[in-house]
């Protein structure tokens, strides 16, 4: 599995106005082929106030071809045009990355995104711990994937993302599981491999 990330930060007053063109955007991507989009609101760490969309592909291929089908799509026309012509958001993006590990649960609505920067040799290590990391967030009704960027202004880097329900069942998931003595063994080993830089929860609108 594949996504393609955009980022938008609104300005100042226009919030509900991006947040808008972002909901027009996902469904004028979903009907071109998509296999699933995803937008959520960043409410807390890095970014907070910014919005984010994922657009889930295949594989490059897929991806290719539905960006081939916006570039002739009247709908993403006007909506690109209204944006030109009143700003509402600095819009970032797409990146690209790919799922390295993990499968992600598309009943999740509230995420806790952690990433780390780290050298590309030791990514296939990194993804070795996931399985393990899994089992533990799991007992917690938390799912666990790890991602890798492909297309990105920053290459250095994988992201771990802890996702649940709500905002409720991830924070108890968190407490249970954050301080226990196996996580803190997996922290420890995931320090050899990278060093963490930033981190964001966020949460699904529609």
């Amino acid at each position: 599995m594949w996504a393609a990330r955009r980022i938008s930060t609104p300005h100042v007053g226009k919030a509900e106005v991006a947040k808008a063109r972002m909901r027009t955007a996902a469904g004028i991507i979903a009907r071109n082929g998509a296999s699933s989009v995803l937008t959520t609101q960043v409410i807390g760490g890095y970014g907070a106030g910014s919005m984010h969309m994922y657009t889930y592909i295949e594989s490059m291929g897929h991806g290719g071809q539905v960006a081939t089908n916006l570039m002739t799509d009247p709908a993403w026309a006007a909506l690109m045009a209204d944006r030109e012509a009143s700003p509402s958001a600095d819009v970032v993006g797409p990146d690209v990355g790919r799922l390295i590990a993990g499968a992600p649960e598309p009943g999740n609505h509230a995420m806790m995104v952690r990433e780390y920067v780290m050298p590309r040799e030791n990514l296939q290590a990194a993804a070795a711990m996931v399985p393990d990391l899994q089992k533990l967030t799991s007992s917690q009704n938390v799912n666990t994937t790890m991602w890798a960027p492909v297309i990105a202004a920053e290459m250095n880097r994988v992201a771990v993302v802890y996702s649940a329900t709500d905002l409720i069942a991830l924070g108890k998931g968190v407490d249970g599981v954050g301080m226990s003595d196996e996580f803190q063994a997996m922290v420890t080993e995931a320090a050899k491999l990278g060093t963490l830089s930033r981190a964001w929860n966020m949460v699904a609108f529609q």
